[in-house]
């Protein structure tokens, strides 16, 4: 028995003639007939009363017909769903991330995607890289978003946007009203920094000695808004993405760097061998998402 065979007995009994099904099944009659009987065959019944009239159920075909007809709908119901997950429009996406990047065009990403396509649910996983490279590897996560590339060989890195590191001071420091700065320019000043084991900080830490200093760590956090708020009260100063200078903070000056090698490029990181149709459309989106925050930005 079959999903064909099934179709095939649903038209015969709702016709209740063998030729009129096979016209609405556009099939000759032979074949239809054929299919009938082994059907019959498989199941050890006979399922219609067949006469010069046409074919009428019998109690076998009668129970069958119920069943059958929703066996039917439940198998098109699945083909249909199978088709929008396809495209794209049905499913789930499960999204890694570093809180930093919460200030970009992410956000709005979410949103606007929720907006178009309500079938697709989404879930945030707050990780470090280096946890979410461990997640996408183990089928855990779907992407993940940071400010390093991958290195994994079983994943892949896609430059979601450039995006230079600025230096965050309390606005009554010395060098809050300049333009620019240097790195070591700031090695006086105790630091107040997001979390010491992601690859961008590390990679401060090592520019500071590679520039001489060692830098005075106070205080870290995962949280943009405790480091930002530690600024502004006189505690220290930090070095953040971009991104978190486009709000005016109170109590806060941001101060562009002159270390073009130091910066916090956001990278989505994804599975090689993965093929997501709902993923896809959603790092399209945020492709022309973060082309028009960047126009804004500029602007």
């Amino acid at each position: 028995m079959d999903i064909r065979q099934l179709r095939y007995f649903i038209s015969v009994a709702e016709e209740g003639n063998f030729s009129r099904a096979a016209e609405r099944l556009h099939i000759s009659q032979p074949p239809l007939s054929q299919q009938i009987k082994s059907l019959e065959d498989s199941l050890r019944v006979t399922l219609f009363v067949r006469g010069r009239h046409g074919a009428r159920l019998t109690r076998a075909g009668e129970a069958l017909l119920v069943r059958a007809r929703s066996i039917v709908s439940d198998c098109d119901s699945v083909e249909k769903l199978l088709r929008r997950v396809a495209d794209g429009l049905e499913g789930y996406i499960r999204i890694g991330i570093i809180n930093s990047v919460m200030y970009g065009p992410l956000p709005r990403t979410l949103r606007l995607f929720q907006k178009h396509n309500p079938e697709v649910e989404w879930t945030l996983h707050e990780l470090l890289p280096d946890l979410q490279q461990e997640a996408l590897v183990r089928g855990q996560i779907d992407v993940g978003f940071a400010c390093s590339p991958t290195g994994h060989r079983e994943l892949r890195s896609i430059l979601v946007y450039p995006q230079p590191l600025v230096v965050a001071l309390p606005d009554s420091h010395p060098l809050a009203g300049c333009r620019c700065t240097s790195l070591g320019a700031l090695s006086g000043d105790p630091f107040v920094l997001l979390n010491t084991q992601s690859p961008m900080i590390r990679g401060i830490l090592a520019a500071c000695i590679r520039e001489g200093f060692q830098p005075r760590v106070l205080h870290e956090s995962a949280d943009p808004e405790t480091i930002l708020s530690l600024v502004g009260a006189g505690v220290g100063i930090s070095i953040l993405p971009e991104s978190l200078s486009t709000t005016p903070r109170e109590n806060v000056a941001f101060v562009a760097m002159d270390e073009p090698a130091m910066n916090a490029d956001l990278y989505a990181t994804i599975r090689r061998d993965d093929s997501l149709p709902a993923l896809e459309r959603f790092l399209a989106l945020l492709t022309e998402v973060t082309e028009a925050w960047r126009r804004e930005s500029s602007g």
